[in-house]
């Protein structure tokens, strides 16, 4: 009887650890790629793509990104960041990123911003 509610219960931790893995930060990309496809997808936009879960441009509770200047994303950001007591989903996400991330998300969200 007990093996039979312990077998639900690692599963449950299993998913969880396995859930907790797969929200780090994002990893570097592989040093053999070449650089013409990195150019074609810059770092910035891969980091980038986990703004667009809350901050898409199709509108909704939470303000869409899009014709912002880089600057004020950055500042945004920088913000966020900087606060280490914050708790908040954006301190939370902004932990997993370095200035240098920050920088390229900023550049490239400000890119797709310009006319």
């Amino acid at each position: 009887m007990i093996m039979g509610r312990a077998r639900p219960a690692a599963l449950v931790i299993g998913l969880l650890l396995h859930g907790i893995t797969a929200c780090g930060s994002a990893p570097a990309p592989p040093a053999d790629i070449p650089e013409s496809a990195r150019a074609e997808f810059p770092l910035g936009a891969a980091l980038a793509m986990s703004c667009s879960g809350c901050h898409n441009p199709a509108g909704g509770t939470i303000s869409s990104l899009e014709g912002r200047p880089a600057e004020n994303i950055r500042n945004a950001l920088l913000y966020y960041y900087q606060d280490t007591e914050g708790t908040t989903v954006m301190h939370r996400m902004i932990r997993g990123y370095s200035e240098a991330d920050i920088d390229a998300i900023s550049a490239y969200l400000g890119e797709e911003a310009e006319p």
